[in-house]
């Protein structure tokens, strides 16, 4: 049965890229044209998840808003992996006063809900940030929003790590030979932990996915006319006992590809023993 979730996982996951990536050009439209003789349409042959209530394809709605949902749960995990590699590492390295500081400031930061720091940080970026125009500042407002909350379980992790690998013998030889902190992390340190440190930060994707539709959802992230899986859940959230198919169909495309990256990564983890 694992191995049949697997396969499904994998499958799925490599359509839902290949059709958020080559949509527009497999003839199925950019999911922006507006048909006011095709509104509100129930799923058929011609609309597969119906149409809303400007008369534009769900479908391919779901595919263009999962460019900027997949786009935001990626960029976040990269900055996440970037500043929790970096602060656990100082904080690993030095030990001491400046590892006490350090990890006493990461724990009152994990005792903060996240959603209400997610929050607090979306809200304060858009007012604060320089950028003109509304979407750029919404997504980049996003992206350092729910990655500044996500970094303190890679930094803890990353910390223990380097503590350890720090008292190993080859360690202890590039240091007398002279090798410089950033070229013993860099060189020495990193490349004996970077597969655990990738898995972490794989595994965060689909918890920003979920971050970016509930900011979406609650009118914290993305604007319409733009479009990601929260606006369509907080569109099809309206019409819910009239359209169900407004909000049934985003919902599932969600919760299907959260769920594949759990069963991939349980997977990888299970083939890597960690």
């Amino acid at each position: 049965m694992k191995k049949f979730f697997f396969i499904f996982a994998v499958i799925f996951l490599s359509v839902l890229f290949v059709g958020i990536v080559f949509y527009p050009w497999l003839g199925w439209g950019t999911g922006l044209e507006q048909n006011v003789e095709s509104i509100l349409m129930p799923p058929g042959k011609e609309h597969w998840f119906g149409t809303d209530s400007l008369g534009r394809d769900i479908f391919t709605r779901v595919l263009l808003g999962g460019r900027i949902s997949l786009f935001v749960g990626l960029l976040c995990s990269i900055l996440s992996f970037l500043f929790g590699f970096t602060y656990g590492a100082l904080a690993g390295w030095f030990e001491g006063v400046t590892d006490r500081v350090l990890m006493r400031l990461c724990d009152i930061l994990m005792a903060i809900p996240s959603f209400i720091l997610v929050s607090i940080l979306c809200m304060s970026l858009q007012l604060v940030l320089p950028f003109e125009d509304v979407f750029t500042k919404a997504l980049v407002s996003l992206c350092f929003g729910i990655s500044a909350t996500h970094w303190m379980s890679l930094a803890r992790v990353t910390r223990g790590m380097v503590l350890e690998i720090r008292r190993k013998p080859f360690v202890e030889a590039a240091v007398a030979l002279g090798g410089t902190r950033v070229h013993i992390m860099l060189r020495h340190i990193l490349p004996n932990m970077l597969g655990t440190l990738l898995i972490l930060m794989a595994m965060q994707i689909p918890t920003n996915i979920l971050y970016e539709s509930f900011m979406s959802f609650v009118g914290l992230g993305i604007h319409p006319p733009y479009t990601s899986w929260g606006i369509l859940v907080r569109e099809g959230w309206k019409t819910l006992s009239s359209f169900p198919h407004l909000i049934l169909f985003p919902s599932l495309i969600l919760f299907l590809t959260v769920w594949s990256f759990h069963i991939v990564l349980d997977h990888v983890k299970a083939k890597l023993k960690m």
